[in-house]
């Protein structure tokens, strides 16, 4: 049972269609791998009858030779591939599709990337526009500062000297 192609279970049918390709696989796969003993010559038993294996040594050759041959199967039926697979229409849709979501997630990562370096941009120019214009506002009170002193000392008859005034640094 295959499901139809709509927008909100894409990622269930592919993983359907990946368990259903493991299940292949496994069902190639032999449940136990099976020994193959070598011949014996009859004139090989009369040698053989004076050496006798442990148990260990036993379990030991023959669990190498079922896990080598089990796994030498494994790779062969997990490298065979199925390329009919990979020709469908339906493959090409989702490559596609999925081609599509990724150059579409890349193009929002770059939008927003550039759109934060923008912002820093502006945040940097507010932040000079903002500095000046307190600089200025300040000058604007110093210089207010020194009218209202001047407006003051002539209420009061004093007059401007005719001498500039100095300036003493530190």
């Amino acid at each position: 049972m295959e499901a139809t192609m709509h927008a909100d279970n894409i990622p269930f049918s592919l993983l359907n269609r990946g368990i259903s390709q493991f299940r292949r696989i496994r069902e190639k796969m032999p449940e136990e791998a099976t020994y193959h003993p070598i011949p014996v010559k009859e004139t090989d038993f009369t040698a053989m009858e004076s050496y006798s294996p442990s148990l260990e040594q036993v379990k030991g050759v023959t669990g190498k030779k079922n896990v080598s041959a089990g796994l030498k199967e494994l790779i062969s039926n997990a490298l065979e591939l199925d390329i009919s697979v990979l020709l469908q229409p339906k493959s090409f849709i989702y490559l596609l599709a999925g081609t599509g979501i990724f150059v579409f997630q890349t193009n929002n990562t770059l939008t927003i990337i550039n759109l934060a370096m923008e912002n820093e941009k502006l945040r940097n120019q507010i932040e000079m526009t903002s500095s000046v214009i307190t600089a200025q506002e300040l000058k604007v009170h110093e210089l207010q500062s020194i009218h209202n002193i001047a407006r003051d000392a002539a209420a009061i008859g004093l007059a401007e000297s005719g001498v500039p005034p100095v300036e003493i640094r530190k």
